[in-house]
């Protein structure tokens, strides 16, 4: 499924790629990245993303934006990084992805906009991609 497969209303857990192709120069991926974050300002969609986010400091511009948009940034619990630890021997995922399922899991969310695949081993778990 796509990010134009996600139903208005809709709440959706951000991955870091979807937030940094907007912003790169990325032909194929950037486009429907930024028509996804134009529709989260529209409020058609209500977006979360987590404190790991912080970590894309080579894009400078990417968190500033996150920060100043109506995507809501969730905390991350100490006892979830052991929970992702579970979930990175019990799916194969790297560690960072399997602290992303822990937040969502956490936080009830189901939709997940990624580009990156390893998601779909995870039961319970819909990706949207850009294309």
């Amino acid at each position: 499924m796509t990010f134009d497969d996600l139903p208005a209303g809709s709440s959706v857990f951000l991955d870091a790629n979807t937030l940094v192709y907007p912003f790169a120069p990325e032909p194929v991926l950037g486009p429907p990245c930024a028509k996804l974050m134009r529709r989260i300002e529209d409020q058609q969609l209500v977006a979360f993303t987590a404190t790991h986010v912080q970590q894309l400091t080579t894009f400078r511009q990417t968190v500033e934006t996150i920060l100043q948009s109506r995507i809501q940034v969730l905390t991350i619990s100490c006892a979830w990084i052991v929970t992702a630890a579970a979930l990175s021997q019990q799916t194969g995922l790297l560690s960072n992805d399997a602290l992303i399922v822990a937040v969502m899991q956490n936080h009830g969310l189901v939709n997940l906009a990624s580009n990156d695949a390893d998601f779909d081993r995870v039961a319970g778990l819909t990706r949207y991609s850009p294309a």
